[in-house]
């Protein structure tokens, strides 16, 4: 549990501004530190729902893809990134991450079908998303730093009890968006979702799974589930794309039910 605490502290950014060896409770009288007590108190309410979350709880997970214009110029495109990666301070808010597409393999460009960013937030609930998405720093963000710099955008929202359900350390992210044959019956649904639901104890290398049904058609583009993989970097993440077993699992057990797909695999 302690890695937990350490990697929201970091999510914080509180390393860098009070002395790691220090108990940060001591600093509320400095005037230059009151952040710490702000942030630790931020970090330890995460900490808390967390550590109370079974391996049935219910969170929301939020899924953007962006396709940042090819002549924007790279600071640009770093405060898109930066903006958006302050709002994991915003109340609700479990987890944040936002990267740039990895492009390893030939493959990895015609999955990501020209998204080049990928946004992943996880949220205690439905009622905290919305909070999110309408808070006056997210639109701030979304209005100055994204628009300008984009050609487009595709976003998926579902609920779903991760496995396992506490997030660990990762460095990888690989993110599906599937738009799923019509006529399908609940027992294929529920045969595709079991599917990626057991890759955490099937395959190693994956830290943390979550998928499910997409909740927020406007921006979707059709697309009406969202599967993440959480891997430790991305040798695990070459590791399971390579790995026959997975390969198999895939062609026998999802691919048949799905009309088209985008895949974005995302350095943390």
């Amino acid at each position: 549990m302690k890695l937990v605490l350490d990697l929201l502290l970091k999510q914080e950014n509180l390393t860098g501004k009070c002395a790691s060896n220090v108990m940060l409770w001591r600093f509320t009288k400095v005037n230059n530190l009151k952040v710490c007590k702000v942030g630790l108190q931020k970090a330890a309410s995460k900490y808390s729902t967390l550590v109370t979350m079974s391996a049935s709880a219910t969170v929301v997970d939020h899924v953007v893809l962006f396709k940042v214009k090819p002549e924007t110029p790279a600071d640009k495109t770093q405060a898109m990134l930066d903006g958006l990666r302050g709002l994991s301070v915003l109340d609700g808010v479990l987890q944040l991450t936002v990267a740039p597409a990895l492009n390893l393999w030939p493959a990895q460009t015609s999955w990501a079908a020209g998204f080049t960013h990928a946004l992943h937030g996880r949220y205690k609930d439905k009622a905290s998303l919305d909070a999110y998405t309408i808070s006056s720093a997210h639109v701030s963000v979304v209005e100055n730093n994204v628009k300008p710099i984009i050609d487009g955008l595709l976003a998926v929202d579902w609920e779903a009890s991760p496995s396992p359900p506490v997030e660990e350390d990762f460095g990888v992210l690989r993110i599906a968006l599937l738009k799923l044959k019509e006529g399908l019956t609940e027992e294929d649904v529920t045969g595709i979702l079991g599917t990626f639901n057991s890759y955490p104890s099937t395959f190693p290398s994956v830290v943390q799974v979550s998928a499910g049904p997409n909740f927020s058609p406007v921006r979707a583009q059709g697309f009406n589930y969202g599967y993440l993989a959480q891997f430790k970097s991305v040798k695990e993440l070459e590791e399971l794309t390579a790995n026959p077993d997975h390969v198999a699992l895939m062609e026998s057990k999802v691919n048949p039910h799905v009309e088209s797909f985008i895949l974005v695999d995302a350095l943390k």
